[in-house]
């Protein structure tokens, strides 16, 4: 029997809309002036050559988008009044099975992951099956962002049993329609669908491997509300939660267990990838993949800027990107990773068959292939250590963790310290991305574990000194009673 099953033909629709930068400024305003874009061009980026932790490669990754007021976000795509999510995906569907010359009666099953549809409930399998003019069973499954991968898995599966011959994945995301559009989440929302289809392949290529596992840390990232639109019909509203900074926490390791393990299960090593597909939810993800994996950039692409977040329709869009780009070509390795928040993290390693690529999307309205690019300063080296503030008096402590993290705000919001007021809440000065960045300094820093709620709420600068000077008495009076313990064993060992 050939087991070399994989993907024969790919395809992907997007909203006709394309929305740029231009209509938050126009519509809101004073939204954008609350994020305080101070650019500062650099003539370049110097990374750092030594060898990161964890969440320095993350936060390296982001500094360059800080002083970027849309944090990279360039164009979306969203759904026009007369188009949904079911319309994206039946032109998906339709395109994928022309391009590989296959009728809606020839498909045996259909997997189909609608992420946000437009009714509350369930998913479009079985309307989008009546719209084909399919026979097979078609069912719904989700798994956020790794919908895809995880349907791949699913399909792969199904056709190795020989229960059924092929299965066409069909995937969507409606972003722009859940977000209130007063919120900067909504500038990274966009809408699109993917579809592919699973068949057998020549020998050897197809589906080699694949590593998938619970995300359940980031569990809370997102809060999804149903709430009433101005017609009282019944919706999803997301906004970020209070866990949202696990998304920056897990993500390297997420993405090296993945990627490493399913390179082990297929007998290879990361370098013998020829190619990268990350899903990509922020402008500075495939940075953060390919620093994480100690991978060359050339070897993954970034659409970021031309579709913002799509969800689980990022995995196929770039794989149709990078094969219409002939960055990846028949009997290529590929690799293809997917992190969704709240379900699951996702790697599949394939042998590219001879894939069928459905149409062309409309191209971008104002990228290049080299679009500018806005960097931030350099990140702010350390002037605090624990040690040192343990040396001096309480009121000492007080003055040098006063000075510290007004200088670390001043620097990184490109303000003087003369406008930032110590009453304001916190929440208001950095937003969740800088919200944790400043999280981040200040454990590496003082090693002491900052809970994420004490940047939220109304929580200012002066609360965060007192809770910081309560955790270093603490660790003070900890220190102290260890030492008296041990000065007093080293003593009754004397006498002995």
């Amino acid at each position: 029997m050939n087991d070399a099953i994989g993907i024969r033909s790919l395809a992907v629709s997007f909203g006709s809309i394309i929305r740029t930068n231009e209509y938050w400024l126009e519509k809101f305003p004073e939204l954008i002036l609350q994020e305080k874009p101070r650019r500062v061009r650099l003539s370049g980026f110097r990374e750092s050559i030594s060898t990161p932790n964890v969440l320095d490669i993350w936060s390296q990754a982001v500094t360059p988008y800080l002083a970027d007021p849309f944090r990279g976000n360039v164009e979306r795509r969203v759904v026009d009044i007369d188009e949904s999510s079911l319309t994206l995906e039946y032109r998906a569907a339709k395109d994928a099975l022309n391009a590989a010359q296959l009728s809606p009666h020839e498909v045996d099953l259909m997997i189909v992951a609608s992420v946000f549809p437009e009714q509350v409930g369930h998913g479009n399998a079985i309307y989008l099956a009546q719209k084909l003019g399919l026979h097979c069973p078609a069912w719904n499954l989700e798994s956020t962002c790794s919908s895809a991968l995880v349907a791949l898995q699913n399909a792969h599966a199904l056709i190795q049993t020989g229960a059924y011959r092929n299965a066409l994945v069909v995937v969507s995301h409606i972003g722009s329609q859940t977000v209130d559009e007063t919120d900067s989440l909504s500038w990274s929302m966009g809408d699109g669908a993917g579809a592919f289809l699973v068949d057998r392949l020549k020998p050897n290529q197809g589906i080699l491997a694949s590593k998938i596992v619970s995300t359940t840390a980031t569990c809370g990232a997102y809060v999804h509300e149903l709430v009433t639109d101005a017609q009282g019909q019944p919706q999803i509203r997301t906004r970020t939660g209070t866990n949202v900074s696990t998304l920056a926490e897990t993500s390297v390791d997420f993405v090296r267990t993945c990627c490493e393990g399913a390179a082990a299960a297929a007998g290879l090593t990361l370098p013998d990838i020829d190619f990268f597909a990350f899903n990509t939810p922020t402008a500075w993800y495939t940075n953060v993949c390919t620093q994480a994996l100690g991978i060359s950039a050339a070897k993954t692409i970034n659409l970021y800027p031309r579709y913002a977040n799509i969800g689980p329709v990022m995995a196929i869009a770039n794989l149709y990107h990078a094969a219409h780009e002939c960055k990846i070509s028949e009997n290529s390795l590929v690799l293809v990773y997917t992190k969704g928040a709240s379900a699951t993290a996702a790697a599949t390693i394939m042998r590219w068959g001879d894939v069928a690529l459905g149409c062309v999307p409309n191209p971008p309205l104002s990228l290049t292939q080299e679009p500018e690019k806005i960097y931030l300063t350099e990140i702010q080296k350390s002037s605090i250590s624990r040690e040192q503030l343990l040396a001096v008096s309480l009121q000492q402590q007080r003055q040098m963790l006063e000075t510290y993290l007004l200088e670390w705000l001043s620097h990184s919001l490109q303000l003087p310290v003369s406008q930032i007021e110590q009453q304001q809440p916190l929440t208001l000065l950095l937003g969740s991305l800088m919200g944790f960045l400043f999280k981040t300094q200040i454990e590496n820093d003082l090693k002491v574990q900052v809970p994420i709620e004490k940047l939220f709420g109304e929580n200012n600068l002066n609360h965060l000194i007192e809770w910081l000077l309560n955790q270093l008495a603490v660790i003070q009076l900890f220190t102290s009673e260890s030492t008296v313990i041990s000065d007093s064993e080293e003593r009754e060992k004397l006498t002995l």
